[in-house]
């Protein structure tokens, strides 16, 4: 039923990397030594991918870091090359590495490039979902219904599932958009009717986000069901609120960096203090390698501003033992805006 782009390669069944660009990459240099980074759920292809090279005489290693986004790759000089598998490198990621690193970017095809002074040369380079015709069949059964009564809707998907997405847009006669979105970043304008193709809320949550008066549904490929995940976003929202109102009582509060190249944002730190100061609060500055509720709920501070993903004071909340915001929300004129929950 569906046929295997020829600059992608099969692995594992069903999974699709573009093999032949990440090869003419890392094996134009002799004896390379290679760390091969996934989320959590594609490190089976990290594995693959590692006896691939292994084979072809490149030093290939699997790193056990779960990366949760392009934003979270490694930077460790005694590699030649990271390859950073399964994620979009966006505008705004790339901005904010381009503030802390001196970096060279080149676009090969589906694959990225980052030369890093200093550091390995970082190959950002998609993982995609092989469609399997079983599960594109039950889709397609509650895809017809869903359509006739929302005609105008616009096909949205994340990187892994592009070919699930095109297959349906193809399949369904609608408008697909350029590009995937990532959980922090949307280069398009938001349509009213989104039909997000993955599984799971995180990536579909991020239209509600950004435009809460957009109608967003998921078609979940793997259960076979559609979602408004209009319910999804209100329970967050609630969890903000409840955040934002412990917040404005505490009286420390840790301002908190992240190391990640696509997350430092020294920049804001001295505008966060300022304001936070001059609201009566003692401020401490915290340095951390990642910005989790291990972390978080350990510090001794009354509350937390995360200037790192601004998902962590969204996804999160429910897993944090006291009040977490992100920088976005202490420097909007009004703290309890929610019209755009990612402002960086």
């Amino acid at each position: 039923m569906f046929s295997i782009n020829d600059e992608l390669s099969e692995i594992a069944g069903m999974y699709l990397l573009p093999l032949r660009e990440i090869e003419s990459e890392v094996l134009s240099r002799q004896g390379a030594k290679v760390l091969i980074e996934t989320p959590l759920g594609f490190k089976y292809v990290g594995l693959e991918l590692v006896r691939y090279l292994s084979n072809r005489g490149v030093r290939a290693y699997l790193s056990s870091r779960n990366t949760w986004g392009a934003c979270d790759f490694s930077v460790i000089g005694d590699y030649d090359y990271v390859l950073h598998l399964g994620h979009a490198l966006p505008l705004n990621i790339l901005r904010i590495v381009s503030m802390n690193l001196r970096v060279k970017v080149e676009r090969r095809g589906s694959v990225t490039v980052m030369g890093i002074d200093g550091g390995p040369r970082v190959v950002f380079a998609p993982i995609y979902y092989r469609p399997q015709p079983e599960l594109v069949s039950r889709a397609e059964s509650i895809i017809n219904d869903f359509v006739k009564v929302n005609p105008d809707v616009v096909v949205a998907y994340a990187l892994p599932y592009l070919l699930y997405a095109q297959h349906v847009a193809s399949k369904f006669g609608l408008r697909m958009i350029d590009e995937a979105i990532t959980g922090c970043f949307v280069s398009f304008k938001i349509p009213g009717t989104v039909l997000f193709i993955g599984s799971g809320y995180f990536y579909p949550l991020t239209f509600k986000f950004l435009n809460p008066r957009s109608a967003v549904y998921l078609l979940d490929v793997f259960r076979g069901v559609i979602e408004d995940v209009e319910y999804v976003y209100r329970r967050y929202l609630a969890l903000k609120v409840r955040a934002i109102e412990e917040f404005r009582k505490a009286r420390c509060v840790g301002v908190v960096i992240s190391r990640k190249p696509g997350q430092l944002r020294r920049d804001l730190v001295e505008l966060l203090v300022s304001k936070l100061r001059g609201a009566g609060k003692e401020v401490v500055v915290i340095d951390a390698d990642e910005v989790s509720p291990d972390v978080i709920n350990n510090l001794p501070v009354d509350a937390v501003v995360n200037t790192a993903c601004p998902r962590v004071g969204i996804d999160d909340l429910d897993r944090f033992v006291k009040p977490v915001v992100n920088a976005g929300d202490v420097l909007k004129r009004n703290i309890f805006d929610l019209n755009n929950l990612l402002i960086w």
